[in-house]
């Protein structure tokens, strides 16, 4: 039975309309037991194509189409190691200067190992990839000739077809996205950039029926299934090595770590101290997390040293081994912090630690991860943009010829809350179509067009850009496992994949995030430090030296006068410190615990507001609110404490 094994998905940017899933569910329709996918010179939507495979029991075959200086070449990997030389090779031709990235012979021989090659040219392959090199007939009036070259060559034939789209009538909105990809008018397409009329996911019925006289090609494309069987190490984990003292574990490293931390941080290691971190320690080995907290640990000990202003936020404030190696700065003991909110032995995916840093001095920490543990082992991470309303309009007028003026009249009358909605939409129910205005004031074409291609391509990968802090460190060459690129801003190296897909072949992201009102608090601190350098030897001792018990701060907490404070300035926010006569660094995190969903749903926050007035006794968590726990554990756990401090 024929197989496809050269689709393209809209991964294959502004080339491929369909998502991996509907490729798949389609050849679960076809009665194909496999499926290829090749997109164009990226690899982003292999994760995504995998786990759509195992949802619907078909077989993945891994791929990636490049270009050579005659033409495109299939390339489908065979092993993990094939998997790897995918990704090198998307890599190295990602980061080439050209925007017209062409593989040259030496490249494409250098990272070979483990692929075969799907080619209509093959004389200059045969060398390269010998018994790995398949023929390819992809138009029945070539086929004939084809056969006969690659019977001269002594190589196999394989029939393949490129798919772009699902349905013959999907051809139009196809050529539109090229005219955006290469910037042109849809009228305006050189004949070389348009894709086959019939490059629409045909049947094997049809295909077979295309191609009848060439049964031994329709039967190689299952022989090359079977030669494409392996598993990506989807679930695992890919932990970071960092570097040791000779002799020492990570285990011992952070272990020695942690209680030199103790001692500074508590004068004495007292047993209650020792329990607690020999508990972590204990919890953190047994799942193999040392390298996160050191290399998380090593970055922040190079912010402090030049004077990079940061702090950590999140449930990584419940570690003590994070507080004592200096990641974090609220006290876990004194405030009864559990560490399980942070790590449990349930969890079996590594733990987030949100750093926030100055953004304007952020560039030199991430430079730092680079340096320490080497730029073939660490990129940041890829996220993939799509077409939002405004995007897609913009893009389509354009190809369409519409002047720049009219194109920003038309982007200007769309809904601003149209994306928000799609995202929050009601389950079952389709969101309102945020074109249905334009349609109405605009009946004549090309405009009925324009907002049906519009809308068309709605959630379809526009581009890839840099997630906004994540950092990714491997333990080997990061791209033996994951396809890099250059970032379009700053040219900085991401991952083709993003967020979900790196974290799916158990790679560590470590958050770097920039605060601008860090930033400012950096800018102060400077100012300080350089008007008053006989008191303070560096910017952050400023910072340090700020006092807990400023009576004037106290006062404006009070009134909520807090605008420019971060994570306390909205109008909710600034109405809860008045509630709580919020005063001290206690009384902002319970402030902070209470305005959130769970809390102001089930009437925490005014259960809080009364007992702190003592119109009403502290009394047990009604077992209604039980479902909440979560969310709402830092009040349920904090709140007699804060009001038994504030008496």
């Amino acid at each position: 039975m024929y197989l496809h094994l050269t689709t393209h998905s809209a991964f294959s940017l502004q080339e491929g309309l369909t998502a991996p899933v509907d490729l798949v569910q389609a050849a679960q329709a076809s009665g194909m037991s496999a499926l290829g996918l090749t997109d164009h010179n990226l690899l982003t939507g292999a994760i995504e194509f995998i786990t759509a495979c195992k949802q619907y029991g078909i077989q993945p075959v891994l791929g990636l189409e490049i270009d050579l200086d005659y033409g495109p070449l299939n390339l489908l990997a065979t092993s993990l190691e094939g998997w790897s030389n995918l990704c090198r090779l998307s890599s190295a031709l990602a980061l080439q200067e050209s925007p017209e990235a062409v593989c040259s012979l030496d490249m494409l021989s250098t990272y070979s190992k483990d692929l075969i090659a799907l080619s209509s040219n093959p004389k200059s392959l045969k060398e390269i990839f010998q018994d790995r090199l398949y023929v390819a007939l992809q138009d029945p009036a070539k086929a004939a000739s084809l056969s006969d070259i690659a019977s001269k060559l002594v190589l196999p034939t394989v029939v393949t077809h490129s798919v772009y789209y699902l349905r013959p009538e999907q051809a139009i909105l196809q050529r539109t996205l090229t005219a955006i990809r290469l910037n042109k008018n849809v009228d305006g397409l050189p004949d070389h950039a348009i894709v086959p009329s019939d490059a629409y996911f045909m049947s094997s019925d049809e295909i077979e029926s295309r191609f009848e006289e060439f049964p031994e090609a329709l039967k190689a494309t299952t022989e090359i299934v079977e030669r494409c069987k392996f598993n990506l190490p989807i679930g695992g984990s890919q932990m970071p090595t960092v570097p040791l003292p000779n002799g020492i574990t990570a285990a011992q490293h952070l272990r020695n770590k942690a209680i030199e931390g103790a001692k500074q941080l508590y004068g004495e290691v007292t047993t209650v101290i020792q329990t607690r971190l020999d508990h972590e320690l204990d919890t953190i080995a047994r799942m193999g997390f040392e390298p996160i907290f050191l290399i998380v640990e090593d970055i922040m000990d190079f912010a402090r040293k030049t004077g990079v202003p940061f702090s950590s936020r999140g449930s990584a404030a419940s570690s003590l081994v994070a507080h004592c190696l200096g990641i974090t700065s609220p006290d876990p003991i004194r405030l009864n912090l559990y560490f399980e909110r942070f790590l449990n032995p349930a969890r079996s995916t590594p733990p987030d630690i949100d750093t926030d840093l100055c953004s304007r001095r952020r560039d030199s920490v991430i430079q730092h991860v680079f340096d320490t543990y080497g730029a073939e082992r660490v990129a940041m991470v890829g996220t993939i943009n799509r077409y939002r309303p405004r995007s897609a309009l913009g893009d389509v007028a354009k190809a369409y010829g519409l002047e720049p003026a009219k194109v920003r009249e038309l982007a200007n009358q769309l809904p601003h809350s149209w994306w928000a909605r799609l995202e929050e939409g009601e389950e079952g129910k389709d969101p309102p179509s945020p074109f249905a205005e334009l349609r109405a004031a605009y009946p004549s074409e090309p405009y009925q067009t324009i907002f049906d291609e519009s809308e068309a391509i709605l959630k379809l990968p526009r581009h890839l850009s840099m997630h906004p802090g994540g950092i990714i460190v491997a333990p080997a060459i990061l791209t033996d496992l994951v396809p890099v690129m250059r970032s379009g801003g700053k040219g900085v190296v991401i991952t083709q994949l993003d967020l979900e897909s790196v974290e799916a072949l158990g790679l560590v992201k470590i958050d770097l995030l920039g605060i601008r009102g860090l930033t400012v608090l950096g800018d102060v601190a400077e100012f300080v430090q350089e008007s008053q350098p006989h008191q303070f030897i560096s910017a952050l001792a400023v910072l340090d030296s700020t006092p807990a018990d400023d009576l004037a701060t106290a006062q404006r907490i009070e009134k909520g006068e807090t605008i420019g404070c971060f994570q306390i300035e909205s109008p909710g926010m600034r109405a809860t410190l008045r509630e709580i006569h919020a005063r001290s660094e206690d009384d902002i995190m319970a402030a902070l615990a209470l305005y959130r969903p769970g809390p102001l749903s089930g009437g925490l926050k005014d259960a809080f507001v009364r007992r702190f007035k003592g119109e009403e006794k502290v009394k047990h968590l009604h077992a209604s609110l039980a479902p909440l726990l979560d969310e709402t554990f830092g009040v349920i756990l904090y709140q007699e404490q804060v009001l038994q401090n504030r008496k």
